[in-house]
């Protein structure tokens, strides 16, 4: 098939992404178990933040490799105003990786319009209170509501189920609620909706689930320790709030945007009889976002040189053809 200038870059990026995302993905998907194993001897907030990561490599460095090489080596070198016959492997693997896009963007729109309805139905039916000694507001709900959540992505809210309030002691209840407002200082909420634009690694499979249930795990563990803030006492509170909270089974589940106190309830066992044997150590913020972002420049940095953008191109004639 003859393609016009514009319309080949976009064959040709959405090829390279598809192929290079799928390529990373099952390396990722390889080194999944060990790599789970070992950040699961570091602090919780950090063993976090290497999986959250992980899944995010394969996406973010396709990214990364079509914006700063292939489409600056392509406006760079091809000629412009010229047809050529694209090939049927570019043009299925384009079609793939415009099919994991899609799938992932309608995942993503989903769960956001789901998100948003929660956030107006619990500001429609609930009331803005103050419920613990650090002064911050909570929504406080009647019915339709998770015992104890965190709703929204950019600016979350914690809400709170009205049974959750006579049920807990004051204690527990501020236990909890340092809980979810972790979650808020973490993004977490913001990272679920990144995991979920995530494209996968083939049309109608995303792949690397393991990791991100992994992540899921240390990121309640990361906001309990946060919580605890390295008292024994606060732990026992947690863990007391979350035995009374699970055993209620009041209310509905958030959406996938929200972060619960339960989590999805599979790990509470776990989170339980840890806060129970010892006191958990709070993680410290590292510098991993900012180690990241200066890889990236230098990474962006090294593609932009001419020899690297004639390689570039030649590959991807290679792939065209």
């Amino acid at each position: 098939m003859n393609l016009p200038y514009w319309p080949r870059l976009v064959c040709a990026s959405l090829a390279v992404f598809f192929l290079l995302n799928g390529a990373l993905g099952a390396a990722v998907s390889l080194v999944a178990e060990m790599s789970i194993r070992a950040v699961g001897r570091m602090k919780a907030a950090r063993a976090a933040r290497m999986l959250f990561v992980l899944r995010m490599v394969p996406c973010g460095v396709s990214a990364l490799v079509v914006t700063c090489l292939c489409v600056p080596s392509y406006m760079w070198l091809e000629p412009a105003g010229v047809s050529e016959r694209v090939g049927v492997w570019c043009l299925g693997a384009a079609l793939a990786g415009a099919g994991v896009w899609a799938a992932s963007a309608a995942r993503a729109w989903g769960a956001l319009v789901r998100s948003w309805a929660y956030v107006r139905y619990f500001r429609a039916q609930g009331r803005e209170v103050m419920v613990a000694e650090d002064g911050a507001p909570v929504w406080v709900v009647e019915r339709g509501a998770p015992p104890v959540a965190l709703a929204g992505t950019v600016r979350p809210r914690v809400v709170v189920s009205e049974a959750v309030l006579g049920a807990l002691s004051s204690a527990e209840l501020s236990a909890a609620l340092r809980h979810e407002r972790a979650h808020a200082a973490a993004r977490d909420n913001l990272k679920r909706l990144c995991l979920l634009l995530a494209p996968g690694c083939l049309p109608g499979w995303r792949g690397l689930g393991k990791v991100e249930r992994a992540w899921r795990r240390f990121a309640e563990w990361a906001a309990d320790d946060s919580a605890a803030a390295r008292d024994e006492r606060q732990s026992l509170c947690l863990a007391a709030a979350l035995v009374r909270v699970s055993r209620m089974n009041a209310g509905a589940r958030p959406p996938v945007l929200a972060s619960s106190l339960l989590g999805d309830g599979s790990d509470l066992q776990a989170r339980v009889e840890r806060l129970l044997s010892g006191v958990p150590h709070e993680s410290a913020r590292g510098r991993g976002w900012r180690m990241a972002c200066a890889g990236a420049a230098m990474m962006a940095a090294a593609m932009l040189q001419p020899v690297t953008l004639r390689l570039a191109h030649r590959l991807m004639e290679m792939l065209i053809e």
